[in-house]
């Protein structure tokens, strides 16, 4: 089966995307002329690999580009940095703002679990420095239900990891995505009582809020298709890009308390994000409908350790 999975490397449709020929959106590349969909866009396990270290660290979307292509070879041996500068070189090619999609999954998930879980560590570390430095509209019990929500976060991520060795995989992965709706619909409030407030929206936690929402949708989404749940994974992907357009589509550059400049970066990687969200049920529709077990086509690509980005051929 894995063999029968019509895996390519996007580097041939660079040409058209650099002339008009083919436009992404999203995920997906389509013939400009036509409106077809050719292929979608996924990342691999060699791209997680490479992201670990680069983006966990990242505070903002301006230094996600600086942050990888400033690697030393203190972190990365000499070919993982030629891997990254390949990623990076495409993903411009690709017009994918600041390694953006990266946050959200450029493809079917935001890659494998342990990758997920290493940046919930960053960002749950972070997150608890900057509400203790928070005074205004953090009271102490919105502070405590933080935390709580924080800590019962990661405890579902690391369930999520956990559950291949379990004899009854799929049933933990249903389990675990169902606790995630809860956990993406907290933080999911979250930012919009950021939104809500009078003045400018504090740019630190919005970003901090906003990427934990999305790795909670990325892990649910991603565990059930490990349980080969397609049709529901579809459905949940289609309702999510909804509720990423409806909050999204609300801020501008201007909507923040940080320079024009910050404003700009975080609102186009937050329209990325909100496109890959987009792209996601026609590739989950085309996997269910040519009967790949969504188990097997995640492990294919988790196993890819030289490509960073793979094109799943339409055909």
């Amino acid at each position: 089966m894995l063999s029968q999975i019509p895996f390519e490397l996007p580097l041939q449709f660079l040409p058209g995307l650099a002339s008009g020929e083919l436009v992404r959106y999203g995920a997906i590349l389509k013939d400009a002329g036509t409106g077809r969909i050719l292929g979608h866009l996924q990342e691999s396990g060699a791209a997680q690999s490479l992201l670990s270290h680069a983006l966990t660290s990242s505070t903002s979307p301006l230094s996600l580009v600086s942050s990888v292509t400033n690697v030393g070879t203190g972190v990365y041996t000499a070919v993982q940095v030629r891997q990254l500068k390949a990623m990076i070189e495409t993903l411009q090619v690709l017009q994918i703002a600041t390694l953006g999609a990266s946050l959200a999954g450029v493809g079917v998930s935001v890659a494998g679990f342990l990758y997920m879980r290493q940046r919930f560590n960053s960002l749950d570390g972070r997150i608890e420095r900057l509400v203790d430095t928070v005074t205004a509209g953090f009271e102490e019990q919105r502070r405590s239900a933080l935390r709580h929500q924080m800590s019962r976060t990661k405890a579902l991520v690391q369930r999520a990891e956990l559950a291949k060795s379990m004899t009854d995989p799929a049933t933990e992965y249903k389990e675990v995505a169902a606790h995630l709706a809860d956990q993406a619909a907290f933080f999911e409030g979250e930012i919009t009582s950021q939104m809500s407030g009078k003045g400018p929206i504090r740019h630190d936690m919005f970003w901090l809020l906003s990427q934990l929402w999305m790795l909670c949708n990325g892990v649910r989404l991603d565990a059930q298709i490990r349980a080969n749940e397609l049709l529901h994974a579809q459905r949940m992907s289609e309702r999510i890009a909804g509720e990423y357009q409806n909050l999204f589509d609300r801020v501008g550059p201007a909507s923040f308390d940080v320079g024009l400049l910050e404003g700009q970066a975080t609102v186009k990687v937050l329209r990325d994000a909100a496109d890959a969200a987009h792209s996601k049920p026609f590739l989950l529709d085309y996997i269910r409908t040519r009967r790949i077990p969504g188990s097997a086509y995640i492990d294919r690509l988790e196993r890819e350790q030289e490509a960073s980005m793979l094109l799943l051929r339409v055909t």
